[in-house]
């Protein structure tokens, strides 16, 4: 895909803050997340256009304190309540991040397979949330929706507001330690994106990526390993597979990509030529690649 710099994505960003092309704003919420994404993860903490993004968020996606892809409350979902927490907390707006955080804890069960590692003390939001996109809260919880919503609150523990979210952090991290971080129960890779005729294994979603959308990668997912203090025994497989991707000048490439309509993409993928996001984002790690 081109690159887009920031100054051509915000050129294109609705007067509301918004970017898309549905006439309505429920519809250009998604949209509007990844952007906004886009140039908060690119560094670009100081672009006008990322605070007038959050500023439409906080107005139109925040629906009985729970993130909304469409602004209507059965369209709460938890990876994007998670995404736009963590977007408002590292943006310092932590009082417009506060029911949202809230609705994590309240909401946000952690099971896998027939273990429950943590049961929220509200109900469950809403039944569609055990079918949607395969089941967010079913018998075993979406990751997909696990990583956002539990990196949130690492951020809002990081910026030091108490919300009550350690039995969840704590049933988190034991979660990716008994998963080994990427494993389910067959011992394999978890196909987070599923099985295509191009990825027959469902592993192509662990490479390292920008910008990324609601699918994680392998980065991101051994961040929030390191951050909840997964035991390195039980991270050494992701890390040696983070490592297997380094390139001989000490950087990372970046190998993934998410066909996002509006991004900032200020370097392009290429497996032989490191990429400073990539790069930054393994330095934060804080492991010894020596």
């Amino acid at each position: 895909m081109p690159l887009v710099t920031a100054a051509e994505l915000v050129a294109r960003q609705w007067p509301d803050g918004s970017w898309g092309r549905h006439a309505s704003e429920g519809g250009r919420i998604v949209t509007t997340i990844f952007a906004a994404r886009s140039l908060q993860e690119a560094g670009l903490h100081q672009e006008p256009g990322l605070s007038r993004a959050l500023d439409f968020l906080a107005r139109t996606a925040v629906v009985d304190g729970g993130g909304s892809i469409y602004g209507t409350r059965d369209s709460v979902v938890p990876c994007y309540t998670g995404m736009l927490a963590r977007l408002l907390v590292r943006a310092g707006r932590v009082q417009e991040a506060a029911p949202l955080l809230a609705w994590i804890v309240h909401h946000q069960p952690v099971a896998f397979g027939d273990r429950v590692y943590h049961q929220p003390p509200g109900a469950l939001w809403g039944d569609y949330l055990r079918r949607r996109y395969g089941g967010c809260m079913a018998t075993t919880t979406c990751l997909l929706g696990l990583v956002p919503a539990t990196s949130a609150l690492v951020s809002a523990k990081e910026a030091g507001l108490e919300v009550g979210a350690e039995p969840l952090l704590e049933a988190m991290r034991n979660l990716l330690a008994d998963r080994r971080v990427m494993f389910g129960r067959s011992g394999t890779v978890i196909p987070l994106a599923g099985r295509t005729r191009a990825d027959p294994a469902g592993t192509r979603w662990m490479l390292p990526a920008f910008p990324l959308d609601y699918v994680i990668d392998l980065v991101e997912l051994v961040q929030l390993g390191v951050d909840l203090g997964v035991p390195g025994s039980a991270m050494g497989e992701a890390v040696e597979v983070v490592a297997s991707w380094r390139l001989p000048d000490g950087g990372w490439p970046m190998l993934g990509i998410r066909r996002l309509t509006e991004a900032c993409r200020p370097e392009s993928l290429s497996r032989s030529r490191s990429s400073t996001i990539i790069t930054n984002r393994v330095a934060a790690l804080g492991l010894n690649w020596s």
